[in-house]
């Protein structure tokens, strides 16, 4: 081929990549829905790899993924309804999360944590539908497009995503589904979803109660002049908002009342403790909440404070901001689950109306607002975003070590019991007698005795019904995690009186009970 002719194609093969190119540009901008579902597949790829990852790399945790997957592998064999070791008991016992026996079925199709972790980026990605319905509704189908955009790259729902698996994280797109559908009015479909929604958490109810305080409130013309009886019956705007208040009310005193105490064997709801009225718990680290607002409200440019919608989140900003334990007030785990819908509601109503006033036209107000937004989502996500998009965030490697633990956990037997840390109960947690005792330091749990629930800092103490009798225990003193930290003297006393190291490598040692022989070393050390 002639340098010519060899030109003359490249030049042709550019033009109608160019061509083509703008013809798919047209297209997405023709049809935006498109441009959602490739953010939401992107997304989706994203975080199943980054959490499978972490999962595969020994950053996973026992609380809450590894209690998760035993309680579904438990249901599935047999040993009882959700039954978890961790408390000796059912899933139930803390929380009521019927949730899960939906999820079941999937489970015991894929019996494995990537299903949990690809479940969860997936549905969380599914909120960016509709964001994108309600902003197209009110600022058109761009402002649409950008919302979408920001709710999956808001730093709060990466932290969501990011730390094991929760049920509570699949009621952020359900909820703005039931929004959604309340605002189309189409009640009947929006009570079913708002009725899902409860079923991942019993605090949902309060959101519920408060969903359809808000819809009674905009219809607060028509309630006050409807209040007897048969005028109330013929105003399906009024009726069925306050039947979904009444929903939730129900919903919530039958499962705190009933249902958790049914299934918790030391009775009552265990949580109650957290949420004391004293007011040195409210003014407890108060610049640590303040941040916490400011982490949640800052990457919309504050805009959520401009619309009354953002106070059905209410009775969640009291849940996490009311207790002195600092885990309620951060973005890195699942607590800001029931705030986002209404902080990205509020903040598309409160565009709204930043665009009328002065009677100045919603597209020359909105994009600038828009513009703003983004620019204020980008910095907040390279600054706070948990995930390895912040540029001071790295993704998990796999190296030797995490090989040295895959080695270890393989030569115990199915059928033994194992005692294993917080990031090592995941992997080892596909059986009845696998047990692990949270410890927050100072306190140094006694973990051949004592189990503590619930799992949190305000827990009690409960002694183990096998006595601390475990046939292995695996630890790694390279990780956070390390059990070594937590050990007293006399733990690691009784330790090496009554185990023996059956493989070591790398900081990773597997006792096994009444062993006396030499231990097998792993990664030639």
């Amino acid at each position: 081929m002639s340098l010519r002719e060899y030109t003359l194609g490249a030049k042709s093969l550019f033009s109608t990549t160019g061509s083509n190119v703008r013809r798919l540009l047209q297209k997405l901008g023709d049809r935006p829905i498109y441009i959602i579902i490739i953010l939401i597949t992107s997304y989706t790829a994203y975080f199943s790899y980054y959490t499978i990852l972490k999962h595969y790399t020994f950053h996973s945790t026992a609380y809450d993924l590894g209690v998760y997957m035993q309680s579904f592998w438990t249901t599935i064999h047999g040993y009882g309804f959700f039954y978890t070791s961790l408390w000796e008991g059912s899933l139930f016992a803390p929380h009521f999360q019927p949730i899960v026996i939906l999820i079941l079925p999937l489970y015991a199709a894929f019996p494995k944590a990537e299903t949990l972790l690809i479940l969860q980026s997936l549905v969380l990605a599914l909120g960016a539908l509709p964001v994108y319905w309600i902003a197209k509704d009110k600022l058109g189908a761009k402002a649409g497009v950008v919302f979408a955009g920001l709710y999956l790259f808001y730093p709060a729902l990466h932290g969501i995503n990011s730390f094991d698996f929760h049920p509570v994280a699949l009621t952020i797109p359900i909820l703005l589904f039931c929004f959604y559908m309340f605002e189309k009015k189409h009640y009947k479909r929006g009570i079913v979803l708002a009725v899902l929604a409860m079923m991942c958490k019993e605090n949902v109810a309060l959101v519920v109660i408060f969903i359809g305080f808000y819809w009674l409130w905009t219809e607060r013309i028509r309630f006050t002049s409807c209040l007897d009886c048969k005028g109330l019956l013929r105003e399906r705007d009024v009726v069925y908002p306050l039947c979904l208040s009444l929903l939730g009310l129900i919903w919530f005193l039958v499962a705190i009342y009933i249902v958790i105490p049914y299934f918790n064997p030391h009775g009552g709801f265990v949580y109650f403790g957290r949420y004391g009225i004293a007011l040195n718990d409210l003014l407890f680290n108060i610049a640590g909440k303040a941040s916490y607002i400011l982490i949640l409200l800052a990457p919309l440019a504050f805009t959520s404070l401009l619309h009354p919608a953002i106070l059905i989140g209410l009775p969640i900003f009291v849940q996490n901001l009311l207790p002195s334990y600092s885990g309620m007030y951060e973005i890195i785990n699942q607590h800001p689950s029931l705030l986002i819908p209404w902080i990205f509601i509020a903040s598309v109503y409160g565009v709204k109306w930043l665009s009328t006033i002065r009677n100045r036209s919603i597209k020359t107000v909105s994009t600038r607002l828009l513009w703003m937004l983004l620019l204020f989502v980008i910095v907040a996500t390279w600054i706070m975003s948990p995930s390895p998009i912040a540029p001071n965030r790295n993704m998990p490697q796999l190296t030797s070590h995490t090989t040295i633990l895959e080695q270890a956990i393989s030569v115990i037997p199915e059928d033994a019991s194992v005692y294993a840390q917080n990031d090592v109960f995941p992997h080892i947690c596909h059986r009845a007698h696998a047990y692990f005792t949270l410890s927050v330091l100072p306190i140094r749990i006694d973990f051949f005795q004592y189990y503590i629930f619930p799992a949190s800092v305000e827990g009690r103490l409960y002694r183990w019904s096998h006595g601390g009798n475990y046939d292995y225990i695996l630890a790694d003193a390279t990780s956070n995690h390390s059990m070594f930290k937590l050990c007293t003297d006399k733990r690691l006393e009784r330790l090496e009186r009554e185990y023996g190291i059956f493989v070591q490598g790398d900081g990773v040692y597997l006792y096994k009970w009444g062993y006396e022989g030499e231990p097998l070393m792993l990664g030639g050390k």
